[in-house]
């Protein structure tokens, strides 16, 4: 099993930082192009990506505020799935967001595949998440 890490600091503090992450009105600003998460131990969920591919999830555990993890696959394919962990730490620029997904695949070569591009989309949704906290702090002026 292979891992995929992305990590960014936002200049906000910690409770903004897991606003911006879990609000259904701001899951689309990041995440994907539709999301359907809630984040709440076993509830499904949806992510329809900015390219278009279906995700399905399930969320696995919930600590407000700190940490946030899913499994998720490819619609139509549950048998490859990846375990996805969000987790929030305090920083003394702001933040820090941290991804770690797991990638579960058939054979080293899918996995490899997975990997690479698993690693492109995390490092987009993590700008988008940027972009969505500086549009944010421009509306409010």
């Amino acid at each position: 099993m292979d891992a995929i890490e992305r990590e960014i600091t936002l200049p906000v503090d910690l409770n903004e930082a897991w606003d911006l992450l879990t609000r259904p009105e701001d899951l689309e600003g990041w995440l994907g192009r539709e999301v359907v998460l809630d984040p709440t131990p076993g509830a499904a969920g949806r992510v329809v990506d900015h390219e278009g591919s279906v995700r399905r999830l399930v969320v696995d555990h919930v600590v407000p505020g700190r940490r946030l993890a899913w499994h998720w696959w490819d619609d139509g394919a549950p048998e490859q799935s990846s375990r996805v962990v969000i987790t929030v730490a305090p920083v003394e620029q702001g933040t820090a967001v941290r991804v770690v997904e797991e990638l579960v695949g058939t054979t080293p070569v899918a996995q490899a595949r997975a990997g690479a591009r698993a690693g492109e989309a995390w490092s987009h949704r993590l700008l988008h998440l940027e972009a969505l906290l500086l549009i944010a702090a421009a509306v409010r002026g």
